[in-house]
């Protein structure tokens, strides 16, 4: 009898720990699903030179568009979109310089000499460009990388337009997003009430417009009438010079071939080229008025309407309550626009992201959390986080409802034992909490906190698609592997890619997504007093000031 009652005992005890372990077994199942050589399946294509970057809009980020809704529908994915479709459109607005319409032109007592676009000149800040006239006397500043307040005082600048020798573009991201940006020629130009900025591009890329039989980009003013973004700059902090004083326009930053900066001078290539010789030696070169000479240029554009796609999808959650709150899981799949023929990937930025979610979708569809869990590839994210703005305010469920938000932006560079988190600490200690558990819990990264901080000189809080969600209410992190030499430049390529530490990341993504998708409630909202509540009054909130 006794032994009869012991064995009993045991297949009870035996069935608990079974029953107790199915979770942890579908979980293992999840952790498993998610496989660096899948990834990289998926990576090898959309990071191809083919694309072209995957800029937005343009045909190659839609067809990326579809290839991940595919791919996501065949893991699991179902649509949540009013329409019933996985493509949410961004209506866009896009301005480029009319080559019909827009012509330089110089102008000496002996007649006039006219210049193209896009064989001659370019807009070298098509985001701040301006449609019209502009035109002034020519006065020659010498070369950018020697320009500064001191050499550029004894000029007279008011309405004159001002020429300098270009430098080359140094590659990886430019500098200048923290306090100590670098001294700016055109922004103290235009204080100073110059007509226009003129450069003339050096040497090694006039040889690669000439090898290449290219003219200059036609950069793009994008407008974006679906998406309110009024007022988000302006709520960043200050971080070097803002602008205050400034005239208004016009005022115009134009690049010109080498041809064509001569003949603005009124020198020969030879003696152009000269001054460039002299100016990368370190040897002074001369500045002043160049008599008898005025550039005007005119300035127009040709406007279309067009739309890119954020795609969006869900997998409902196991709760009949907790299901109708959710979890978002964000990366944007989007990069930049070719640069005078050159590509530039977005291996690491953004298609780790992207093909990590559809791991995830795979892992999430084996284990499911009691919430809902809405992912959503944003597009026109390097355009200012645009499709993350819109999802947030076209949002298909109540924003009162989303417990939190993970986003995934470059995860393959770096240390391989480290990630940062940004934003994490913003509104919910809990959500910062639940995230470090999950990590330990699982691939024990080293986390680094280092860009957690609004008033952080490289302004990282912001420049994710996290941060919609944030300026929401909404608890959100930017799970980042940090930037590289190869960051919005050709070399971000799949070549680079670590592919082992994009698995961690994602595997610490799953288990942190059930953790939130599991517990009694949404995170608590318990950091800032003035944020209390999810939804769009906290969008006047200064995330920097506490």
């Amino acid at each position: 009898m006794r032994s009869f009652k012991t064995r009993a005992a045991m297949l009870i005890v035996l069935y608990l720990c079974c029953f107790a372990a199915s979770p942890l077994s579908a979980q293992s199942r999840g952790l498993e699903a998610i496989r660096a050589a899948d990834m990289k399946v998926h990576l090898d294509f959309l990071a191809a030179p083919q694309f072209g970057g995957r800029p937005a809009p343009s045909a190659s980020v839609e067809i990326a568009s579809l290839y991940l809704a595919r791919e996501a529908q065949r893991r699991g994915l179902k649509p949540i979109l009013p329409d019933g479709s996985y493509f949410q459109a961004v209506p866009i607005e896009v301005s480029t310089i009319s080559p019909a319409k827009s012509r330089l032109r110089i102008l000496t007592a002996g007649g006039e000499q006219v210049l193209y676009f896009p064989q001659s000149f370019g807009i070298a800040n098509m985001r701040s460009a301006a449609e019209g006239a502009f035109s002034g006397a020519v006065v020659f500043i010498g070369s950018v990388k020697d320009a500064n307040e001191q050499s550029l005082e004894s000029l007279e600048l008011a309405g004159k337009m001002a020429v300098a020798l270009g430098v080359v573009e140094p590659e990886g991201p430019r500098p200048g997003s923290g306090p100590q940006a670098p001294f700016s020629p055109a922004r103290y130009l235009r204080g100073k009430g110059a007509a226009g900025f003129v450069t003339i591009i050096p040497a090694e890329r006039e040889n690669n417009l000439k090898e290449k039989g290219l003219g200059f980009d036609f950069g793009e003013q994008l407008r974006f009438p679906s998406v309110d973004m009024s007022g988000w700059f302006g709520r960043r902090p200050a971080t070097g010079p803002t602008g205050a004083g400034l005239p208004p326009l016009p005022f115009v930053q134009l690049e010109v071939r080498q041809e064509a900066g001569a003949a603005i001078l009124g020198i020969s290539p030879a003696e152009l080229n000269a001054r460039f010789e002299a100016a990368a030696a370190g040897r002074p070169v001369s500045s002043g008025p160049v008599e008898g000479r005025i550039l005007e240029a005119g300035i127009y554009f040709d406007t279309r309407l067009t739309s890119a796609s954020n795609v969006v999808g869900w997998i409902e959650g196991t709760d009949p309550k907790l299901k109708s709150e959710y979890i978002t899981i964000t990366g944007h799949q989007d990069h930049l626009p070719m640069h005078e023929g050159a590509v530039y990937p977005g291996a690491d930025d953004n298609g780790s992201s992207a093909v990590a979610m559809l791991a995830l979708v795979k892992a999430l569809t084996i284990e499911r959390p009691k919430r809902s869990v809405i992912f959503v590839w944003g597009t026109a994210e390097e355009r200012g986080l645009v499709g993350a703005f819109h999802f947030v305010q076209h949002c298909p469920v109540p924003v009162e409802k989303i417990s939190a938000n993970l986003n995934l932006d470059m995860l393959s560079r770096n240390d391989p034992g480290m990630i940062y988190l940004v934003g994490s600490k913003s509104l919910s200690t809990e959500f910062d909490r639940t995230l470090r558990a999950a990590n330990d819990r699982s691939v024990r990264l080293r986390i680094d906190d280092t860009f957690q901080s609004p008033g952080h000189p490289e302004l990282f809080f912001f420049r994710s698609d996290h941060f919609p969600y944030i300026e929401y209410g909404i608890p959100g992190v930017w799970i980042f592997c940090g930037t590289t030499p190869d960051y919005h430049t050709p070399h971000d390529g799949i070549d680079r890619v670590d592919y082992a530490k994009m698995e961690k990341v994602t595997k610490f993504v799953y288990v942190a997504c059930l953790d939130i998708g599991n517990k009694p409630e949404m995170m608590k909202l318990d950091v800032r007093p003035d944020v209390t509540s999810r939804g769009p009054q906290n969008i006047k909130v200064e995330w920097w000031k506490r």
